[in-house]
């Protein structure tokens, strides 16, 4: 479903920094920590600032542009310049002043020579220091690290910044580091679709864009970076910029590539989404440009974005920038002629499996456990959207939770609502059909059947009036919520249920209430534990039916009927 007016698609992501709190610099008590202000001050060489951006010129095509939120776009400046705190309290006094978990020994000669490689490259490029061992200095922590392999065979260099009671990511809280937007495949498509109302008949090709090393072109302040020692055969160097996985680390990065994206699309007026170090569009065949620096034409609007990261000293590799039709977008097909975006089955696969080995009842899981498989649900929503209602016991357990290796119990809600989602996702197709025409409140489509709803302290009612068909009940003697919101939802679910049976398949329903409470409840999938099983029903009859909803908000006086049925 991708509902709302046809106008301009633009990256959220970039909107965002328009209101985006300032980042955070270290909090006064940081400095409070004796022991590591001493080593800092006595071992400067240690300590340095290293970053390829080109700040001045970030800093100044933010300002000629007028970036509306000016202390933000101040706050990443001054984080280049004097480098990141990633909204940590060290907890000084309750953690140790020095502290250390060794590495794990590498589990091949291929890993281990990985990591010398790329501990030698690191060090000769800026980001880490030279050896300084073979001993910590006061107010230093060592993490241990270890090599992932990533898709297509390369390792990946991984600091755990999680690992023992007194881990770095202990020190940061979750509720600091969340409210970020990042773009997504669904954003992409209804670009793609709005565009196709105006050039039906185009060819269009999908591009992506990727920066190289991202994370790690972010540097961090001397009281974190203190807390970065790497320690691997028997050396010792401080890790001066921004780690892959630490807590803070997707954050950080964001807010610096989040304005790169607000100038590409306001002040270089590219169409472009992102989602962490991917960007991404499409362009019509043909509409290509020479790139000097990879001497090959590509999308001319991919052009424009190659050239502002250069012009910014953004560092990314040719193979890396690449366009076709269809193309792998965060994990999923999208082709854009036949309009579709399509989750491979094997990826759905892997998932639905995932979640079964997961959902086991009276078992316990870490809250780092809970958290990933969330985030595979989420990340399947871009095409199986009715799923939602499958994560919201899962949610509400982990609830103000923050210990990321603390157990949790699966209560029966939980495994239900999670074995529910899998069983759906198992059975869908995995594909999402973009839509070429979108559908809205006023004027709508005549071939829409429109339902009113309402509720009352006695009574609910709903009326099809092209039907001139209406139907009335009292209020259930029991309710899982106590409240009029329930029962307006009760009465919008049991006219979806009633509706789809009034659809031919493929059909369209309308359903009208003046409660926003419960449009945002039904439009978004998403309610409190009481409301899911409601939700669970109404995406059954969804599916079984094969048709399209929205609810929409009107006011009391244009909701007489309905009001008078209830």
């Amino acid at each position: 479903m991708i509902w709302g007016d046809r106008g301009e698609t633009i990256s959220g992501t970039a909107k965002w920094t328009e209101m985006a709190e300032p980042l955070p610099r270290p909090p006064p008590a940081e400095f409070l920590n004796s022991a590591a202000m001493s080593t800092i001050s006595s071992h400067p060489d240690l300590f340095k600032v290293s970053t390829p951006i080109n700040i001045d010129r970030f800093e100044t095509l933010l300002t000629l542009g007028e970036h509306p939120n000016p202390s933000f776009v101040r706050s990443v400046c001054q984080g280049l310049r004097e480098e990141f705190w990633p909204w940590a309290n060290t907890h000084l006094g309750e953690y140790p002043t020095t502290w250390e978990v060794p590495s794990p020994m590498p589990s091949s000669q291929a890993e281990l020579d990985f990591l010398q490689g790329q501990i030698l490259k690191e060090e000769s490029i800026g980001r880490y220091s030279s050896n300084f061992g073979p001993n910590l200095l006061p107010g230093m922590y060592s993490m241990p690290i270890h090599a992932v392999l990533k898709e297509g065979g390369k390792f990946r260099l991984v600091t755990n910044h999680s690992a023992s009671e007194y881990s770095l990511n202990s020190m940061i809280a979750k509720e600091d580091i969340a409210g970020v937007t990042l773009d997504s495949v669904q954003d992409l498509g209804e670009s793609i679709m709005e565009y196709r109302h105006i050039h039906p008949q185009d060819e269009l090709h999908i591009w992506k864009a990727d920066v190289s090393e991202a994370y790690r072109h972010m540097p961090m302040h001397p009281l974190w970076q203190i807390k970065q020692v790497v320690s691997f055969n028997g050396e010792r160097q401080i890790n001066r910029a921004n780690v892959f996985r630490g807590c803070a680390s997707q954050r950080i990065f964001h807010a610096f590539m989040s304005l790169v994206i607000w100038i590409a699309v306001f002040i270089q007026l590219i169409s472009v989404f992102i989602y962490v170090d991917d960007s991404f569009s499409f362009a019509k065949a043909g509409d290509l440009s020479y790139y000097v620096k990879y001497h090959k034409v590509l999308p001319t609007a991919m052009v424009k974005l190659l050239l502002l990261w250069d012009e910014l000293g953004i560092p990314h590799e040719e193979w890396k920038q690449i366009f076709s039709s269809p193309l792998a977008v965060i994990g999923f097909d999208v082709d854009p002629n036949l309009m579709k975006i399509t989750l491979k089955e094997e990826s759905k696969y892997k998932l639905v499996q995932e979640i079964k080995a997961f959902a086991r009842f009276k078992s316990r899981r870490s809250l780092r456990e809970f958290e990933h498989i969330a985030g595979s649900l989420n990340w399947a929503l871009n095409v199986c959207l009715l799923i939602r209602p499958g994560l919201s016991a899962l949610y509400a357990k982990t609830k103000g939770k923050t210990n990321s290796m603390g157990l949790i119990w699966l209560n029966c809600n939980i495994v239900t609502e999670l074995l529910w989602a899998a069983f759906h996702l198992e059975r869908s197709n995995g594909i999402y059909l973009l839509k070429t025409v979108s559908w809205n409140f006023d004027p709508l489509p005549n071939n829409i059947l429109q339902v009113f709803c309402n509720a009352s302290d006695s009574g609910m009612g709903y009326w099809f009036p092209e039907l001139l068909l209406g139907f009335q009940s009292n209020l259930p003697l029991k309710s899982p919520v106590d409240d009029i919101f329930f029962h307006e939802a009760l009465c919008v679910g049991s006219a979806i249920r009633d509706g789809v049976t009034r659809l031919p398949l493929g059909g369209r329903l309308a359903v009208f209430t003046d409660s926003l409470n419960i449009v945002y409840l039904f439009n978004s999938l998403s309610g409190d534990p009481g409301y899911n099983q409601l939700l669970h029903d109404v995406v059954e009859v969804i599916m079984a039916f094969g048709i399209d909803f929205r609810v929409f908000h009107i006011s009391g006086e244009r909701n007489v009927i309905a009001d008078h049925l209830s």
